[in-house]
């Protein structure tokens, strides 16, 4: 035999060898798949795969199909809710470590029940005794709270119980201190502790010293107790040591000192990215807002109004300040400001993210400070993101004003007090794609509304 033939014999017995171990291979993943149907009692298959096994990230996402999407309209954004996961944290061990977080990480507590389900909340985030799973507490990332108005009390006749009482707050401090993230606090309109004679303050130190997550307060119809603000004043407490907010909401809150407001600015600093202090008291003044656009350059959203009995105080140092210093701002809403000049008013045009700008009583013909033409035309070309607009504007005597709104694509809602009469008829605002409509209530001066067609 020559050698070029005993090679190939060679190479051919290899190819074969390799086929009949590869024809080998596939029989035995054919055989493994039937589990043991014509195989032997001791041969490893391939059994299927449960959802037991399932990674524990897939089986999050599965999960999240259960949410419910709430819509917050205390504070304006949406919450995504696990109220429905309670009956797969029974399932096995491995379900309820991935359901248990979900399901804990909102609380809620209003209406009738509330009472009885935060002392049950409490005493299941206490303490692990040696049988529970977890300690439920650090999951907790928002709790909201509501006082009663329903319920009557006896004592003194009040249409109130307060839920929210200095044991409940330092028991919140304590269990859910790990990752609290948003806490909202909605009092009771009724008696509330305010001197430093009665006990049982709130204890906002606590809180603040032991939530060191804490990123967003929500504070209703709270009462600050009067007292001496240092040390003893719990408040200024929680403003000098809490740790920087993202964001503070107050709402009919009394009381607060105007050194709180201040520290409070000092301490958020450029985390704080939306401060809303609606129907305010005299404590709030131009210092405190000025100190606001001072410390905290990153505000985004700016909501201010007073009680009917203050006057406001917003004027033109205050949005000067905002304007220099706050220019990511997009939106504004300053319902009772009046003495905004239009020395101030046509910086707003260095508001290049400006999306909602509320203004319904600055720049009105009676407080005599009525905003330029060319101010209100600088605003529309600068502000090209503008969504909802809302003036006082008499100065806009021509439908040059309208036309510069041609620069503001995304314009949804428009609403123009004290117009000129002879705009009042003009028809080049239907450019704008918005319909227009005269306020039936408006009596002594001319109201047009504008919105998106749909």
């Amino acid at each position: 035999m020559s050698l070029h033939g005993y090679m190939d014999i060679q190479v051919y017995q290899q190819q074969t060898a390799f086929e009949l171990e590869s024809l080998d291979v596939t029989r035995k993943d054919a055989d493994q798949g039937t589990q043991g149907k014509g195989g032997d009692p001791g041969e490893d298959v391939i059994r299927p795969v449960g959802i037991h096994s399932l990674n524990p990230y897939l089986l999050r996402y599965i999960f999240s199909f259960l949410a419910i999407q709430h819509y917050d309209y205390l504070n304006h954004r949406t919450h995504t809710l696990y109220h429905h996961l309670g009956p797969l944290t029974l399932v096995c061990k491995s379900w309820n470590n991935i359901a248990s977080p979900l399901l804990w990480q909102e609380r809620t507590f209003h209406g009738w029940r509330a009472g009885d389900e935060l002392n049950i909340f409490l005493q299941q985030t206490e303490n692990a005794d040696f049988s529970s799973t977890h300690e439920y507490g650090e999951f907790v990332k928002r709790i909201e709270i509501i006082d009663s108005h329903d319920v009557v009390n006896q004592q003194n006749g009040q249409f109130v119980i307060n839920w929210i009482t200095p044991d409940v707050v330092l028991a919140l401090s304590e269990h859910c201190s790990k990752r609290l993230r948003d806490l909202t606090l909605v009092f009771a309109t009724g008696h509330q502790l305010s001197t430093e004679n009665e006990e049982g303050l709130i204890p906002w130190g606590a809180l603040a010293e032991s939530c060191r997550r804490l990123f967003m307060l929500t504070l209703t119809n709270y009462i600050c107790p009067i007292l001496p603000v240092g040390n003893g004043h719990p408040l200024h407490l929680f403003a000098t040591h809490t740790n920087p907010l993202t964001e503070l909401v107050f709402k009919r809150c009394k009381n607060i000192p105007e050194e709180t407001f201040q520290q409070l600015a000092r301490t958020c600093g450029r985390a704080l990215t939306k401060l809303v202090l609606l129907d305010s008291d005299e404590c709030l003044g131009a210092p405190e807002m000025i100190e606001f656009a001072r410390h905290c350059p990153d505000l985004r959203h700016l909501c201010v109004s007073w009680i009917e009995s203050v006057a406001p105080k917003i004027n033109d140092e205050v949005v000067l300040e905002l304007t220099e210093n706050c220019l990511r701002l997009e939106y504004i809403s300053l319902l009772d400001a009046n003495e905004i000049s239009d020395v101030s008013f046509q910086t707003m045009s260095k508001l290049r993210y400006l999306r909602n700008l509320i203004l319904p009583r600055a720049g009105s013909a009676e407080s005599g400070l009525i905003y330029r033409q060319e101010s209100l035309i600088a605003l529309a070309k600068s502000c090209k993101r503008l969504e909802q607009l809302h003036l006082v504007a008499p100065g806009a005597t021509t439908s040059r004003f309208f036309e510069a709104l041609l620069f503001c694509p995304h314009l949804q809602v428009l609403v123009i007090a004290e117009l000129s009469k002879g705009l009042l008829i003009d028809q080049r605002f239907k450019t704008l794609g918005l319909a227009k409509y005269v306020d039936p209530e408006t009596t002594d001066a001319y109201k047009l509304v504008w919105h998106k067609k749909t």
